[in-house]
């Protein structure tokens, strides 16, 4: 029981990241660019895979931020903890698990696409934080 605090300190930087991630989400959809040119993946040549609608920017800030509702239940800090809530933290690993494998070509840790500025970022910081 000693270390229930520390859990809880690790769950509320869970849910930290989480908020920050949805923050900075919101702010692209509102017409931010700040950070958008390593976000998203590139062909060698510098063209952009994909082009994120605004609709789609949102619809990821507020799957961001329920995840983070999730880890403040956990937290004992937000609502009373109920049984879905078990499930919705075992499908954030998964979700998350799947992403850091990723997709074999342009995300994750098997990619082969890596001198973009994407992959580095992608190698350094999104697949650790996965």
């Amino acid at each position: 029981m000693e270390l229930a605090w520390l859990v809880t300190v690790l769950i509320l930087i869970n849910a930290l990241i989480f908020l920050m991630l949805a923050i900075l989400h919101f702010y692209w959809a509102a017409g931010g660019r700040w950070g958008v040119t390593a976000t998203i993946p590139t062909h060698p040549n510098g063209s952009a895979i994909f082009s994120p609608s605004i609709f789609a920017t949102v619809v990821v800030g507020v799957g961001l931020s329920a995840l983070a509702v999730v880890h403040l239940i956990n937290a004992k800090l937000f609502l009373p903890e109920f049984t879905l809530n078990r499930f919705a933290t075992i499908g954030i690993g998964i979700i998350f698990f799947i992403r850091a494998i990723g997709d074999f070509k342009w995300v994750g840790l098997f990619k082969t696409v890596r001198e973009t500025p994407f992959g580095r970022n992608d190698k350094k910081y999104y697949v650790p934080l996965c």
